[in-house]
């Protein structure tokens, strides 16, 4: 009986053992150290959030911050041959969940920085195909500017969105490669602390609003035509890639409308009402919303090598961009993308009514980057970028709610951007490749479709309507200068 016991005891041991034998796991990552002065509080660690007006006295004061929170760590497990394929399997983590927007308080709380999962993601490799499955980055992710900042030039919407998905990647000719996913859409949450907001504040809009899943599809090509430059550091050749993407969210007021008018107004057929003209309108239609990007990205070899020796050479990499919906994160249909369209339906006597269609804010943009490497240690690139909304006037843009009765007049949930602007030029100095050292410049602006008072909440007050101190030191533009260094240990 006992020699029974030591043999079971034995087999378990062995047959996990044996399970991992075909198994490989390394290690990987980086630690970071970040330090950071900027004249404009609101930008964020990751200058992802809008420099705030240059007359807020709360946000235009000088900081400076150091932090490690932008370290990362990784595992890469190879896995045994299946199905005549490769399996290998990928985990990172970071400690950025504790900082977004420009939040302060989660910004400076160093008890906050909490892990945070990045990636979680399996793949199936063969030859010249590739299918993968778990979160992992959008194929919007794949070129972006080298800078020192985390999620670099976070105006163009896409450096780090990471969605669960289910992707088919095929090389076809050689220089060819189509992709396809299906993934988690990204779903409606509505911030909705200012009063503009409100009339949103439904449960449909608090998450799992999505209908479809989150499409994209790319097609690129990639050629050494005459010699490669450096991407990250790694030999590249000339790369074009197109990727595209959709997805269709859902979104209703929820909010019971103020009184609608005088007894006799039509009340439109899109509102639940009690008694016509007395009572409170409740919107119950579901509306529609569908995100969705357009993407270019172009990178050239300027002065090329055909050795892994980088010394003398030099690149430009561009990425443009149109769609609707689009954030720093990805597709979204959050506050700072949504348009309210008042219905112009009996526009008159309409100053209390609050209904409205909700529209997504269309955007375009995009941004160059140049490289140059003196040696296989030092070397510089500048960057600019642009992120610009049209389809809105300003002149007839609100940031405030109760502004009401102006045929087709459009407003804003949150305060929107009409144009954000980026310039960065960074001196990189890696003497090995586990170390990286680098000191950017950065310069970003936002210009607002609202102008705002010099007040504590910077609500906006728009102009011509009779209200008091409306021309007092008013603005609808700010900027960041920002002073930064980075040091990097990979392992």
């Amino acid at each position: 009986m006992k020699k029974f016991i030591v043999f079971a005891v034995v087999l378990a041991l062995l047959v996990p053992a044996a399970a991992f034998a075909a198994t490989e796991f390394s290690l990987g990552g980086f630690i970071k150290l970040d330090a950071m002065w900027d004249s404009n509080t609101a930008v964020g660690k990751n200058i992802n959030g809008l420099p705030a007006r240059n007359n807020d006295g709360n946000a235009n004061h000088g900081r400076l911050k150091f932090t490690a929170q932008g370290s990362r760590f990784n595992l890469t497990i190879k896995g045994p041959q299946l199905w005549g394929a490769q399996v290998t399997g990928f985990l990172e983590m970071d400690f950025d969940s504790a900082e977004r927007g420009g939040n302060p308080a989660a910004f400076s709380a160093s008890n906050n920085y909490i892990p945070r999962m990045r990636h979680a993601m399996f793949r199936f490799n063969w030859p010249t195909s590739e299918l993968l499955l778990g979160q992992y980055f959008s194929m919007f992710c794949e070129w972006y500017a080298e800078s020192a900042e985390d999620g670099p030039m976070q105006m163009t919407g896409t450096p780090t969105a990471r969605l669960a998905q289910i992707r088919f990647t095929q090389k076809f000719l050689g220089d060819w490669t189509v992709a396809g996913l299906i993934g988690d859409a990204n779903q409606v949450i509505l911030n909705t602390n200012t009063a503009a907001q409100t009339s949103y504040n439904a449960n449909i809009n608090n998450g799992q609003s999505a209908e479809t899943p989150q499409i994209q599809g790319k097609v690129q090509y990639q050629h050494d035509w005459w010699g490669k430059a450096a991407y990250y550091g790694k030999p590249i050749p000339f790369t074009a890639s197109i990727v595209a993407g959709w997805q269709r969210n859902v979104i209703r007021s929820g909010q019971n409308l103020t009184t609608y008018g005088t007894l006799g107004d039509v009340i439109p057929a899109q509102v639940d009402y009690g008694i016509q003209g007395v009572g409170n309108a409740f919107n119950t239609q579901n509306q529609y919303v569908n995100p969705w990007l357009l993407m270019g990205s172009l990178f050239i070899p300027v002065i090329p090598t055909h050795t892994a020796n980088l010394a003398g050479t030099a690149s430009i990499l561009t990425q443009w961009w149109m769609g609707q919906g689009v954030e720093a994160f990805g597709f979204a249909g959050v506050n700072s993308n949504i348009l309210k369209l008042e219905d112009a339906t009996n526009a008159s006597n309409r100053a209390n009514s609050q209904v409205y269609e909700a529209k997504l804010l269309k955007k375009f943009g995009g941004f160059v980057q140049g490289q140059y490497y003196f040696n296989n240690q030092w070397f510089v690139n500048a960057a600019y970028g642009i992120s610009k909304a049209f389809g809105v006037s300003r002149s007839r843009f609100f940031n405030t709610a109760g502004q009401f009765g102006i045929n087709g007049m459009e407003y804003a949930m949150g305060d929107n951007a009409q144009t954000i602007q980026q310039a960065s030029f960074t001196l990189w100095y890696r003497p090995i490749q586990a170390i990286k050292f680098g000191l950017q410049y950065s310069y970003a602006a936002a210009t607002y479709f609202a102008y705002a008072l010099p007040t504590a909440s910077n609500t906006g007050v728009p102009v011509g309507l009779g209200l008091t101190a409306n021309n007092v030191n008013r603005s609808n533009f700010g900027d960041d200068h920002r002073v930064e260094f980075v040091g990097f240990f990979y392992f």
